[in-house]
């Protein structure tokens, strides 16, 4: 039996967090560089055809939790009379479509404004895109029709479509087909970690299993570092040829403000190192409620009047909370027409902010810093607008 133990080092944390499955990369790939998809079954084939398209429905392939399925169909324009494409239309499912045509290049792009463009380059090649109505093809002129389908996050079959309709009379639709299948690498249980509502000061300990439904047998190779607030253990054991792999975890304390959550990613020896995420879910409470939250709204403030507007602070661990002090940043118009007050409210602390009476006309903006005797928050930042008349 293997135990390995880690405690990582920082990085950021996801707010809100899924399990997803990651697609394999290698090590020569440079960071941020985005590692092209690994289609394992390639069948495409004759499905059907007709006088243009020697093939109207292709297979391609089978791909894991991420990545573009991509294939191309082959035409010819069987007589020699010229024929225009038009009302071109690609289902949902369809990212984008490619057509080429000798040397011009077309793209189909249905989620958009302007569905159809052709695509140039100017004299210093840039890449530029005019919106078209029509496709022209010349007689006997051939071509390919390249086509996209995203596969992030599917499990099981995903197909698209496009049609084109054309003004030759022997052919007046065509119907081009697609599809692809999701296939889980890893089986993880459960599809995601939920630890709900914390406090900064707590700990949460959490279990997941993972198995892989195409390989029997696997291990992990290591995990990539993540935020300090966790710990976590993983562990393999065998169930007759299959591997079990039980990680455990530890999320907490926090130790300041956060969004909570955070990804575990771990590396295995599956075809060339394919890795596989853990998504924790956790909402943190941080060690101050504020309300009415980061943002301060004055509104319209007439001219000759005062507005007051509270801001309170509520620590969660019984500290005794005291304003220390605050300054302006960012500050448009001039802090001598604003005004800062603190009162206790039990263990409440009630920030009085106010706009004063001389206040001249214009755009009131900028940041009111807070400064607290919190051993953890030493200052609150509230963004305020408004505008006086």
């Amino acid at each position: 039996m293997l135990m390995t133990s880690i405690r990582p080092g920082l990085a950021s944390l996801a707010a809100l967090v899924l399990v997803s499955l990651v697609p394999a990369q290698d090590a020569e790939i440079e960071p941020g560089q985005q590692q092209a998809p690994r289609p394992v079954v390639q069948q495409p084939g004759k499905q059907s055809g007709n006088q243009w398209f020697p093939v109207t429905d292709i297979d391609l392939g089978t791909f894991f939790g991420e990545g573009e399925a991509s294939g191309t169909f082959e035409w010819k324009n069987p007589s020699d009379q010229a024929v225009e494409w038009s009302n071109l239309q690609g289902s949902c499912q369809c990212i984008r479509a490619v057509i080429r045509v000798a040397d011009r290049v077309y793209q189909l792009r249905p989620k958009q404004a302007t569905p159809l463009v052709r695509i140039t380059r100017d004299a210093s090649g840039r890449e530029q895109s005019e919106p078209v109505a029509k496709i022209a093809i010349g007689g006997n002129e051939s071509g390919v029709v390249e086509v996209h389908l995203d596969m992030h996050g599917i499990t099981g079959p995903k197909m698209a479509t496009l049609d084109i309709h054309m003004t030759d009379p022997t052919l007046p639709h065509t119907k081009l087909k697609w599809n692809a299948v999701g296939a889980q690498m890893f089986a993880i249980s459960p599809a995601e970690v939920q630890l709900n509502k914390m406090t900064w000061s707590e700990s949460r300990e959490f279990t997941v299993t993972v198995t892989s439904p195409l390989k029997q047998d696997f291990n992990i190779t290591g995990m990539d570092p993540v935020d300090k607030s966790f710990e976590v253990s993983w562990e393999k054991a065998m169930n007759g040829d299959r591997a079990v792999w039980t990680i455990k975890g530890k999320y907490g304390p926090v130790g300041e403000d956060t969004a909570g959550g955070g990804v575990l990613r771990f590396r295995t020896d599956v075809n060339d190192s394919t890795p596989f995420s853990v998504r924790v879910m956790a909402f943190v409470q941080g060690p101050l409620e504020v309300k009415p939250g980061g943002f301060l709204t004055l509104g319209m403030i007439r001219q000759g009047s005062a507005v007051h507007k509270e801001i309170v602070f509520e620590p969660n661990d019984g500290s005794d909370l005291q304003l220390t002090g605050y300054h302006f940043d960012r500050l448009r118009g001039s802090d001598q027409w604003l005004k800062v007050t603190s009162s206790k409210d039990g263990n409440k602390l009630v920030v009085d902010f106010a706009v004063l009476e001389g206040a001249p006309a214009g755009l009131l903006k900028g940041d009111l810093v807070v400064e607290l005797n919190h051993p953890l928050v030493k200052e609150k930042r509230i963004m305020f607008n408004g505008y006086v008349r």
